[in-house]
């Protein structure tokens, strides 16, 4: 930092006599260069700096003790938030109200004694500026008893309701590639319908933005279009499943697009870009969350207060709390002044642990009752790569083989090998999933995809017979031959049914031009298929006819 007199050369004249006033100090005739020359060997005195330290009130020594603490320095927004304002006056206007005699705030008290200054320091989200002591006026002064870090917040009992971590977001990492190399997205995003159609196949839903970011910060997916990069693909698939898992934490640990507080579900932002730096923020967070101990049940609200009472500006580099406009969503409220700290930085806190820290397995969850809000998280050691990013990590492997039913049904254990998870789910259709297994079959769209991007028979082949314990049954192989010579044999298909009382009520619906139109195959001399977008039409028609028809919407249950 810098020294007394490098500090006082940046005074006026009437700043110095004001500070000769305090210590009791008569300064000589002269320029302000010579004043603050005679000012600085004063202060610098150590009986004299004694007298006057010691002679401090206690609440402006609990400030000035406050200070040492933390090194000398402390941002000068949370520092004048924690001990009082420093009002900006001009020397004129300070001159008239001599704000030194006013019932001063412990942070006025200290900088109208010179024993605090201000500067604009560089830190990793920028330029921002810092209360600090002189480092010579500092090196004079009693140190207060080492420093150590106490961890934000505070242990608690296990919560009622826990929700366990684990490496699911590896799993739906191959899901998403494989979805991906079926169905490319648009030029740099999927579409909704296709996010839509995802979602039930992936274990936590709510992460595809995270994953889909992270991917491409890997260069595991390429856009335009969005789809997997093949040889990157190849590589992150055949890593072991620790691998994968430590990969997509330190991805998320360095990402600078993934922006937490752009994903706080009630947050949005009136202009196109945030106006926060979310590396930076994350790895503030990160060191806070790294002082918290592995596998201890911590409370979250009291993590989030002490981030508010420790470094409320964790995300502003300024400290500026006015300049953001941000809204709230859930009532329309404009988000401006600190008073709204827990709906900006708090939520963004709660966002950080309750999702991609939970989402990557670094992060349990508790509540108190099954449907409450999180109240708890404890860190799991996949957590310490946050920290250490060779962190030994133990996650149980398994080769476990794909089981193939005659019926054309594939069920791939969630644990089994990626690579060949990903390879099935490339020419099969997706069945609904659970917690241990994945479901496939074997149809003919889900070939024909397969075909589309260049699988032959012969590799499909491959693929099942590396995948389960025991060949392929015959009569499957055969479904299989079969299909490569002839395609589709067969297709269901969903139509709506009508069925008359008699013969002659359908014959009266044909014969008129404008029930006919609506009529669609006839199946029986009292049942014909009628076109769903067309019911309405029918009723009407045949009404005017003379005969009325119940639409299928308006039918009561027991009677569909």
């Amino acid at each position: 930092m810098r020294s007394l007199l490098h500090t006082l050369q940046d005074y006026d004249l009437g700043h110095l006599r004001i500070l000769a006033e305090l210590w009791g100090i008569d300064l000589p005739h002269g320029s302000a260069l010579q004043a603050a020359e005679s000012m600085a060997r004063a202060m610098l005195d150590p009986a004299t700096l004694t007298e006057i330290t010691d002679s401090l009130p206690a609440h402006i020594r609990d400030a000035y003790e406050y200070l040492l603490r933390l090194g000398g320095r402390a941002p000068l927004s949370d520092f004048v938030r924690r001990f009082g304002p420093l009002r900006e006056m001009g020397p004129g206007r300070r001159d008239r109200e001599k704000p030194w005699r006013d019932t001063p705030s412990p942070v006025e008290a200290l900088w109208y004694r010179g024993l605090i200054a201000r500067a604009f320091i560089d830190t990793p989200s920028g330029p921002r500026e810092f209360a600090f002591i002189p480092s010579d006026l500092a090196s004079l002064l009693p140190q207060p008893a080492p420093h150590h870090p106490v961890p934000a917040g505070g242990p608690i009992d296990p919560p009622p309701k826990s929700q366990p971590a684990s490496s699911v977001a590896v799993d739906d990492t191959t899901t998403l590639l494989a979805a991906l190399r079926r169905h490319p997205g648009d030029e740099i995003d999927m579409t909704l319908a296709q996010r839509q159609d995802l979602s039930p196949f992936l274990h936590q839903p709510d992460s595809l933005d995270l994953l889909t970011t992270l991917l491409r910060e890997e260069e595991i997916l390429i856009d335009h279009p969005l789809c997997p990069n093949p040889k990157s693909v190849r590589s992150y698939l055949d890593i072991p499943r620790t691998e994968a898992l430590r990969r997509l934490i330190l991805a998320w640990e360095r990402s600078s697009t993934w922006n937490e507080l752009a994903h706080v579900p009630h947050l949005t932002c009136t202009s196109e870009v945030w106006p926060n730096d979310p590396l930076a923020s994350r790895r503030i967070v990160l060191g806070y969350v790294s002082q918290i101990p592995l596998r201890s049940w911590w409370d979250l609200n009291g993590f989030i207060a002490a981030l508010r009472d420790q470094q409320p500006g964790f995300q502003r580099p300024a400290g500026d709390f006015d300049s953001w406009y941000l809204r709230d969503i859930r009532n329309g409220t404009f988000l401006q002044g600190f008073e709204h700290w827990d709906a900006i930085e708090g939520a963004m806190l709660r966002y950080m642990i309750t999702g991609p820290m939970h989402w990557l397995g670094a992060a349990d969850l508790g509540r108190t009752n099954e449907e409450g809000p999180v109240t708890s998280f404890r860190l799991t050691p996949a957590a310490a790569v946050l920290s250490d990013p060779r962190t030994p990590l133990s996650i149980k492997e398994s080769t476990s083989s794909a089981t193939i039913h005659p019926d054309g049904r594939v069920v791939v254990p969630r644990r089994a090998l990626r690579a060949l998870r990903y390879q099935i789910a490339r020419f099969t259709s997706w069945q609904p999933i659970d917690d241990i297994n994945y479901y496939y079959r074997l149809t003919p769209t889900g070939l024909e995809t397969a075909s589309n991007q260049g699988l032959e028979l012969s590799h499909i082949i491959t693929v099942l017979e590396t995948a389960g314990e025991e060949p392929i049954p015959a009569s499957l192989r055969k479904a299989l031959e079969r299909w490569s010579d002839r395609g589709s044999e067969g297709r269901f298909r969903r139509e709506t049914i009508l069925q008359v009382l008699e013969p002659s009520v359908l014959s009266e619906l044909q014969r008129n031009r404008t029930t006919a139109r609506y009529l669609g195959e006839v199946l029986g001399p009292t049942v014909v298929i009628v076109h769903e977008k067309d019911l309405i039409l029918l009723c009407s028609a045949s009404a005017r006819l003379g005969i009325l028809l119940d639409p299928l919407s308006n039918l009561p249950k027991k009677e569909r």
